[in-house]
């Protein structure tokens, strides 16, 4: 992710105070060499790609640069990275950024397929004239009413009705006083994925009025601290995503899947139905996981 900071004349403790709002992993200051920069050039002549980004350690990291050029801003841009423009402690999505919109067949698939292929994709929400923008990073796929687990379970209720909408819809229901956001799958059994965690990317000052301050790698790394920083509510509940919750796709895609089993259920499925990214400093909870490719 890339936070691209027009202003110039910051000094050392407003930059230290920005790197700190956005937990940024590299902050590039024209006139000062870092290890970074180096590497900034390189990217810039070889083309920015995935694959380019993880051969220089740079895969996955948040990258905030202080008045970047026209030639850097049009590379990363048109090459498919989301990037924010930052104004003091507010920021706002590039308006040349394009989102691919994940369809309906999308979701058409069994759940453990689609909550795998959900991580790295973007989370957007349409906020108070803004985006807010996350990216996915654990999921965790329940099922019909053979599911211990799943709100499905023992059969269609009123409250769980949601569950049997195609793939596709929203399904929201509370717990503990805090929302979760669910998007069914399949086309025809009751199935759903939770979005358990996501990594905070734009519209952070919301954000964190959302969750009464705290910081942006507490933002998001759990699925009622993520449903409320996106400002999410019960009345979402059976609505198709759409134009002001969406999902899209993303350039994030070379990475390690981790799985285990699903969290807070008293009784689990013997197959792991939780997955997560596994280097990811924004998910819920550290647990023993099984690495995949």
């Amino acid at each position: 992710m890339f936070y691209f900071i027009p202003r110039y004349d910051y000094s050392p403790e407003e930059l230290r105070e920005i790197a700190d709002f956005y937990w940024l992993d590299f902050l590039v200051v024209p006139g000062r060499k870092n290890k970074f920069e180096g590497k900034l050039k390189k990217l810039i002549i070889e083309d920015i790609s995935e694959e380019n980004l993880v051969s220089l350690g740079l895969q996955g990291k948040r990258i905030g640069i202080i008045s970047p050029s026209e030639e850097i801003q049009k590379f990363i841009v048109e090459r498919g990275f989301p990037v924010s423009i930052v104004s003091d402690f507010q920021d706002n999505l590039d308006s040349s950024f394009k989102f691919y919109t994940l369809d309906d067949k999308f979701f058409q698939r069994g759940a453990k397929e689609v909550a795998v292929s959900l991580l790295g994709k973007l989370i957007v929400r349409k906020y108070q004239g803004r985006y807010v923008v996350g990216k996915i990073v654990e999921t965790e796929a329940y099922f019909g009413p053979k599911d211990p687990a799943s709100r499905a379970y023992r059969g269609k209720k009123e409250y769980n009705r949601g569950m049997w909408l195609p793939g596709g819809h929203i399904f929201v229901y509370m717990v503990h006083a805090n929302w979760m956001f669910n998007i069914t799958t399949d086309g025809e059994e009751p199935e759903a994925i939770l979005i358990r965690a996501v990594e905070p990317l734009v519209g952070i000052d919301i954000m964190r009025k959302n969750r009464g301050g705290r910081k942006t790698k507490e933002l998001c790394n759990g699925p009622g601290k993520w449903s409320r920083a996106f400002g999410i509510e019960r009345e979402r509940n059976e609505k198709k995503l759409g134009d002001d919750i969406f999902v899209a796709d993303s350039p994030w895609k070379d990475f390690v899947i981790c799985s285990s089993g699903r969290i807070g259920v008293r009784e689990d499925l013997d197959e792991d139905m939780r997955f997560f990214i596994c280097d990811s400093k924004f998910v819920s909870k550290a647990s023993p996981t099984k690495g995949k490719k």
